[in-house]
């Protein structure tokens, strides 16, 4: 996770959608050949060897505890973040916590906590994910299930800065053996299918909406890359934390420790902030909040239309052939993407003469007359 307080700034002024995206995404029925970068096996099964990039674990259902067994596997990628044994919330064994599995909506939670190139000044153009990490909640248990992690090679600006080496621990090695991003997605999509999650009503969860709405949006329309659906909505975990806990203003490790959990693991590593804010998912699961999807993004402009995905559930209406259909007139929405800055884009049009004269497109939404733009991002609002 980049600097806490970096991504805290860069939400300051995101606004909520209630619109769910629709994309033209990965497809469903994904084929791969290779290792596919998996998380946790069954304790009977045998352990097996993975891609140098990956970091498999091990789950152990002890005493509500979630273990990890780092050096049980082979052929892992140097620099690991060992923290140790990692536990859930801790329950009063004289009480019964079970979830009653009909209070939630969702079967699965699916927290992710993605971490990118950055530097101390001015972060990179474009910013790049280098660390995809993924941790499954159950919501009848509460209890952290499995856990995917692969490094992220940056195919823009390959070289981490000293400080994005020194905020998230991550090497230069490490990043140099990862996949791309679009393999990531692809791995990460695989894995949930044999986890059997893919295909259960679950929702992906992050801490702020700068991982979904500004990061992996960002660079796969930077990069042209086709993102599984299941992105395009997500649980901001902080309105719920505020909602239990109050109005306070707080990053990760502030609101952990105020809702009485200790916090584990290293700060800034992907993999360690995710399966914390997991924990949090299910203190907050464990006093009975219900679950809802927070925030979503959504996409259809006058200039760039796209083709809509029915949801899930949603009625379908088959035209009488014999009628003729009526012309519908369906109300533009006016579409403002997000910049790298985290904010609204600005909308701007080409007045100077030549073959781009009268055409639109999105810049930085903090362009100032006197400091310029304060980040790099452009992008044409029709081809």
């Amino acid at each position: 996770m980049m600097a806490l307080e970096r991504k805290e700034s860069m939400q300051r002024n995101c606004e909520a959608s209630i619109k769910c995206l629709q994309n033209n995404g990965i497809p469903f029925s994904l084929q791969h050949s290779g290792n596919s970068a998996d998380g946790f096996q069954e304790l009977t099964d045998e352990i097996s060897c993975h891609g140098s990039n990956d970091i498999p674990e091990t789950n152990h259902l002890l005493a509500n505890n979630f273990i990890e067994r780092p050096n049980e596997f082979h052929n892992k990628p140097a620099y690991q973040h060992n923290s140790g044994s990692w536990q859930a919330f801790h329950f009063d064994s004289q009480k019964n916590y079970h979830c009653d599995r009909r209070l939630q909506e969702f079967q699965y939670f699916v927290v992710i906590d993605f971490e990118a190139t950055c530097d101390k000044d001015r972060n990179p153009h474009p910013q790049e994910i280098i660390e995809f990490p993924s941790v499954i909640v159950s919501s009848v248990t509460g209890q952290l299930e499995a856990c995917f992690q692969t490094y992220v090679r940056p195919t823009c600006n390959q070289l981490l800065s000293d400080f994005c080496r020194d905020l998230t621990g991550i090497q230069q090695i490490q990043v140099d053996r990862g996949v791309t991003l679009n393999e990531a997605l692809l791995r990460h999509d695989k894995w949930l299918e044999k986890k059997g999650i893919k295909n259960t009503n679950f929702a992906v969860v992050t801490w702020s909406n700068w991982d979904c709405r500004v990061m992996l949006e960002s660079e796969c329309r930077f990069k042209k890359i086709r993102k599984p659906p299941y992105f395009n909505r997500w649980i901001n975990l902080k309105l719920p934390f505020r909602e239990v806990f109050g109005g306070a203003q707080c990053n990760l490790k502030e609101a952990v420790e105020m809702a009485g959990l200790a916090w584990q693991g290293r700060a800034h590593c992907g993999l360690d902030d995710a399966k914390n804010t997991a924990r949090l998912l299910a203190l907050l699961m464990h006093r009975g909040f219900r679950f809802s999807i927070t925030n979503s993004l959504m996409w259809q402009t006058s200039d760039c239309p796209f083709q809509w995905k029915q949801s899930p559930g949603a009625m379908t209406l088959t035209p009488q052939p014999p009628m003729k259909p009526k012309p519908v007139h369906v109300p533009i929405i006016q579409y403002y993407p997000y910049c790298f800055c985290g904010v609204r884009s600005s909308r701007g049009m080409v007045r100077k003469p030549g073959p781009k004269q009268g055409s639109c497109f999105f810049g930085c939404g903090n362009w100032t007359a006197t400091k310029g733009a304060r980040c790099h991002y452009f992008e044409w609002a029709s081809p």
